[in-house]
């Protein structure tokens, strides 16, 4: 098996968004991202799912980070697995951090007015 890393980490150091990745790649992209994690780099494991866009891998990392006290990571996998929910789950620890502009940016990314409205009047 050929390792992918240093193909994987010069995508992940561009505009992930933009790259478009083979298909028949995603599976030995996605190895990659599991090597990651075993030595605890999730941020890093984060933008090869969101390479591969997988939805689920990217929670589950992310939500692995915030349990790991990761919350920055557990931040950008949020953000582009593109989930309301842990959106939302992000804001309320980036308050208690105390991050208010990470706070704010996670809230408007899961469209909740009420916490905006309460961070810019409040803070």
């Amino acid at each position: 098996m050929e390792d992918f890393n240093l193909i994987v980490k010069e995508l992940i150091g561009k505009d992930i968004e933009k790259v478009s990745l083979p298909p028949e790649l995603v599976t030995e992209f996605e190895k990659t991202a599991e090597r990651y994690i075993q030595n605890g780099n999730f941020l890093d494991a984060i933008k090869v799912y969101a390479l591969t866009n997988n939805k689920d891998k990217l929670i589950a990392t992310s939500n692995l980070s915030l349990k790991e006290e990761k919350p920055y990571d557990a931040f950008q996998g949020f953000c582009y697995a593109k989930d309301p929910e842990n959106l939302n789950k992000i804001g309320f620890v980036m308050l208690k951090v105390p991050d208010v502009e990470t706070a704010l940016k996670a809230f408007s990314r899961a469209g909740n007015q009420e916490m905006i409205d309460f961070i810019t009047k409040n803070f």
